[in-house]
């Protein structure tokens, strides 16, 4: 083991250590400051807009949901020179969340609260103003607002012992109701399912705008499928229709779910979806507005590309409650695949750099059963996001269904968000893959660069079985403040960024077990990189160098503006 994979090692247990000790520790004192403060909350509401002007025109990664997709954007709060005193003379001082957001017991937040698309839950203290718009407002016993309340298109539930000072204002005409006497009957005003791993087929954009090397330009409408937790409606519907003007070619799809929704925010779903989809295996390393502004801006277009024609049927549970979501479905999927070209050259930027060609895939018919089940407790919390996202699927192609291949296919992804203070965050990405059978290329599992090891090229080695691991560690910028030449007053609007990762993938027989080829990894087998860069305090924006372990060459430089996972 050389210096800079045991420097590697060292660095990955020093992260798992400070999160043992982290989340055990009571959050820090909030920071006093001096009068630049004021200097720096102008600065960093302009550095807020900036990011949010990007992140609404190309949007967040859907990874992963989100989380959804992506992924929520948390705006974190920032600790004032004289609290008390400066919530007079700053009323236009406000956080804003996306999503499920928690104020936790032990906080306090001396601002005005914004949450968008989600519920917001309070525990702890609050002395401004609140808006909620699309979701409700619970309000626990011991929690404190001092301003005055609006939801839109939602409910507030309070607690007999949480204090309201202002007044309360709501769209709908439902009467306020104790949270224990609603906790059982609450309606659930989002239609949007809280997840990262939404499906891009279904989780879509009213007019579609993507840009790659198999399409070129492509345009088109779409209608995203609604979880009608309320029961209001029995049946959704969704699709989208759009045309290529490089491939010349017309994509979309239509489904219809059938859904049985309960009062407690639960209900099963039957599906049926018909498609001829332009398709990807790497919607998990980056999102479609971020590869669209990759590919036009600096000619790189970090996806592989086959046509998908077919059909799918499926049933399903799932559940979404305060800031729980659960889903499991399982179903029967029959497509047909066939292989794309290069269709286009152009880029605003990138020189004479040229497109990877898109690989060729196995054409042929694919007829099998598709299960998977996810889990996530993953909300914004004045610190970043935390909780636990686990997603889980596997599909079993076989020929007796009428397809040309025959083989099992398993994936499993685990993460952790962790906010350790006010100061860090800790998140990790654990995943792995394996299989049984032939799998055909467009099922085989990658390692290499953007969003696995980010330190090597990319898609440099494939395989039947995979393991990664992802860390990256986000200390707020001013945890040097108590130094006299620092530029506190500048870097209370950055974050340092640190991230390290690791990753394998290896090809076993395809006779052998989904279990087997394992056994006899070593150290010595993962390509490893480390990397520090800046970011935003949710890691969604940011700029790094990353270098790999096993020799030495110059760093790679990355920049993203949605987080990789």
């Amino acid at each position: 083991m050389n210096l800079s994979q045991r420097v590697s090692t060292l660095f990955l247990c020093l992260l798992l250590a400070a999160a043992t000790v982290g989340a055990q520790s009571q959050k820090k004192e909030q920071a006093t400051g001096d009068k630049r403060d004021n200097i720096a909350d102008r600065i960093n509401s302009i550095v807020d807009d900036v990011v949010s002007t990007i992140q609404k025109e190309f949007g967040s990664r859907d990874d992963d949901a989100g989380y959804h997709f992506g992924m929520q954007r948390t705006k974190r709060y920032r600790p004032s020179v004289d609290e008390e005193a400066m919530l007079a003379s700053e009323e236009d001082s406000s956080v804003t969340f996306e999503g499920a957001t928690v104020i936790h017991r032990r906080d306090t937040v001396n601002s005005n609260v914004v949450v968008k698309a989600g519920d917001l839950t309070v525990f702890g203290r609050i002395t401004g103003d609140v808006l909620v718009v699309g979701g409700d407002l619970y309000i626990r016993d011991g929690a404190y607002i001092g301003g005055n309340i609006k939801v839109i298109n939602g409910d507030v539930v309070k607690d007999e012992d949480a204090v309201v000072v202002g007044y309360i204002d709501k769209s709908s005409s439902k009467r306020e109701k104790p949270y224990r006497e609603q906790e059982k009957n609450f309606r659930r005003s989002s239609t949007k399912l809280n997840a990262n791993w939404v499906n891009e087929a279904t989780n879509l954009d009213n007019f579609i705008f993507r840009y790659n090397r198999v399409e070129g330009l492509f345009l088109g409408l779409g209608s995203n499928k609604r979880y009608y937790w309320d029961n209001q409606r029995s049946y959704s519907l969704f699709g989208s229709v759009g045309y290529g003007f490089k491939s010349h070619n017309w994509r979309g799809n239509l489904g219809l779910s059938r859904q049985f929704a309960f009062d407690d925010g639960q209900m099963f779903e039957i599906e049926a979806e018909g498609h001829s989809l332009t398709d990807t295996k790497d919607d998990w390393l980056i999102g479609v507005h971020e590869n669209t502004a990759a590919a036009m801006l600096i000619h790189e277009d970090y996806r592989d590309y086959f046509r998908r024609d077919g059909y799918g049927v499926n049933a399903g549970y799932v559940m979404q409650q305060d800031y729980i979501t659960a889903q499991v479905k399982a179903g029967y999927l029959a497509d047909e695949y066939r292989s794309m070209e290069n269709r286009t050259e152009w880029s605003l930027f990138g020189g004479d750099k040229l497109f990877r060609p898109n690989p060729a895939i196995d054409e042929g018919r694919i007829r099998g059963i598709v299960a998977t089940a996810g889990l996530s407790t993953v909300t914004s919390t004045i610190d970043g996001p935390e909780g636990w996202s686990i997603y889980t699927t596997a599909e079993f192609a076989n020929t007796s269904y009428g397809g040309d291949f025959q083989f099992d296919r398993y994936v499993a992804d685990i993460r952790r968000y962790q906010p350790l203070s006010r100061w860090d965050n800790l998140n990790i990405r654990f995943r792995v893959g394996s299989s049984e059978g032939l799998l055909p290329v467009q099922k085989e599992f990658d390692m290499g660069g953007l969003g696995t090891v980010v330190g090597y090229p990319f898609k440099e080695d494939q395989g039947n079985r995979m393991l990664l691991m992802n860390a990256e560690f986000i200390v707020n910028g001013d945890f040097l403040g108590d130094l006299s030449f620092w530029p506190s007053w500048l870097m209370r609007g950055i974050n340092l960024l640190f991230l390290t990762d690791a990753g394998l993938v290896r090809n076993v027989a395809p006779t052998a077990r989904w279990t087997e080829g394992f056994e006899d990894i070593r150290f010595a087998d993962f390509k490893h990189d480390v990397g520090a860069g800046i970011s935003t305090r949710n890691g969604s924006f940011r700029a790094a160098f990353v270098w790999r372990t096993d020799r030495s060459e110059p760093p790679r430089f990355i920049f993203r503006f949605a987080r990789p996972f």
